[in-house]
């Protein structure tokens, strides 16, 4: 996989964090390779892409960073993790993504996004069809949220 990929994913979410969640700053971590199946954070976002670039961004994070995400929209921190937390952490995933696909379009490079999912709970099995995720998490004030692409040209075979 492309670490270009990754980027217009990065540009989205420091935007939407910044200008959507309210937070002063956005640290980005180390950019890793993981060829795991399995989710490791407490709450992950899902969405598919297809179209000239095809496969999966994951957004993962605890369930505490996900209620502060609410409280920064509501000014109301849900007391637990509920379908408030849960839907706007699919909110965060779906608008991140929506914007960085029209960033691949600027490139020439067409693509749709799915309506998310959410996984909740650590080791649920997610297959990227053997394409590598590049990982990069990305600290802030209302905690960690870490963007994990896994994205390939339509038609391209795997590699691993």
């Amino acid at each position: 996989m492309r670490a270009e990929y990754i980027r217009p994913f990065l540009a989205a979410a420091i935007d939407v964090l910044k200008v959507d969640f309210g937070v002063d700053w956005v640290e980005r971590g180390e950019l890793r390779i993981e060829t795991s199946y399995y989710t490791t954070q407490e709450v992950t976002a899902i969405i598919g892409l297809t179209g000239e670039i095809e496969g999966t961004a994951m957004f993962g994070t605890t369930k505490t960073t996900a209620r502060r995400m609410v409280e920064a929209v509501t000014g109301v921190l849900p007391p637990v993790f509920d379908e408030m937390a849960e839907s706007a952490f699919a909110e965060f995933g779906n608008v991140v993504s929506g914007r960085a696909s029209i960033l691949f379009e600027q490139q020439g490079w067409q693509c749709t996004i799915s309506p998310p999912t959410v996984i909740i709970g650590r080791g649920a099995i997610i297959s990227n069809g053997g394409i590598q995720r590049l990982i990069v998490p990305l600290e802030t004030p209302l905690g960690e949220v870490q963007l994990a692409v896994a994205l390939r040209p339509a038609g391209q075979p795997a590699r691993a």
